[in-house]
């Protein structure tokens, strides 16, 4: 489940080219890696996305929900400072309030926002951070938070 918070008309919504073949299956909410093409592809496990873009429409073996996948398009989120929240699909472990989230590489996470200061998700090494918790509610599951402009952090 992705929930857009931010009014679209303060928003950039980017249609990228994409291989049907290789981008399914992908929910709303989880990221992609932006390829010097300018198209976008699923996050690489073990391999840190160089620049990552939130995807915001469905990538499924369903047809209803995938119309723009069999032309080659999705939706991305492009613009800095978009309110979003999210449920599972868009995040891995259990993100504390006001921390850092980075876009995980890893088999478990893969594609999906993670708290980089949360064992056992982050290692020591550096991670581009593209958003802020700003709620997460252990009850319903889902968390909220703000995109940024993407930075390097260090965690030693």
């Amino acid at each position: 489940m992705l929930e857009i918070l931010t009014p679209m008309n303060k928003v950039e919504r980017v249609s990228r080219k994409v291989d049907p073949t290789t981008i399914a299956p992908i929910s709303p909410g989880m990221w992609g890696e932006i390829q010097a093409d300018g198209s976008i592809e699923k996050i690489t496990a073990n391999t840190p996305g160089v620049i990552t873009k939130l995807i915001i429409n469905s990538a499924s073996e369903s047809p209803y929900e995938s119309n723009d996948i069999e032309v080659g398009r999705i939706a991305t989120m492009e613009s800095y400072g978009i309110r979003v929240q999210v449920d599972s699909e868009g995040f891995t472990g259990t993100p504390t309030m006001g921390n850092m989230l980075a876009v995980s590489d890893k088999t478990a996470g893969l594609g999906k926002l993670f708290d980089i200061t949360e064992s056992p998700n982050s290692e020591a090494g550096d991670y581009e951070v593209v958003a802020r918790c700003e709620e997460y509610n252990a009850t319903t599951g889902k968390m909220t938070f703000r995109t940024l402009s993407p930075v390097i952090v260090t965690v030693s």
